[in-house]
């Protein structure tokens, strides 16, 4: 099992998992075939070892749709941006998640500013040919402003 988030933004979506299907909806502008319900679940889905080093997202959601298949979220939380988590394990997340979980999983990265937006948005190539991986983003302001809304 991953360790316990101490960063606020974590420990908000911990209490409120209801505002990643908001950010879905309110920030990003997506849409679920169904209505959907957010449920934690276990963050160690995510994890991965390589070369003697660990490494999981921060926390694992579950869109449970009202009468649908569920929809997978690994949620990270990066305190600065870094190159190689983005292209190498943010992808990672998301694939063991949906093969652990059994079903379509994404990222959805919150950063610190509206300057990050753009750089954890950008889409990553996972190997040769047309595999790749953009990941869905928010700011903690935004998520914050969610929170007060409510």
């Amino acid at each position: 099992m991953c360790a316990s988030p101490v960063d606020p933004i974590l420990e908000l979506l911990e209490q409120k998992p209801e505002l990643v299907v908001r950010a879905l909806h309110q920030v990003l502008g997506w849409e679920l075939e169904q209505p959907a319900r957010a449920v934690l679940v276990d963050a160690g889905d995510t994890q991965l070892h390589a070369r003697g080093h660990e490494w999981c997202a921060d926390l694992a959601v579950e869109l449970r749709r009202v009468g649908g298949p569920s929809t997978w979220l690994a949620i990270v939380a990066p305190p600065a941006r870094d190159e190689l988590a983005r292209a190498y394990l943010w992808p990672c997340y998301a694939a063991l998640l949906g093969l652990r979980r059994g079903g379509p999983a994404g990222l959805l990265a919150v950063v610190a500013s509206e300057a990050d937006v753009a750089w954890a948005r950008q889409t990553v190539a996972c190997g040769f040919g047309a595999l790749t991986f953009t990941p869905l983003v928010v700011t903690r302001a935004e998520l914050l402003a969610l929170a007060r809304e409510s």
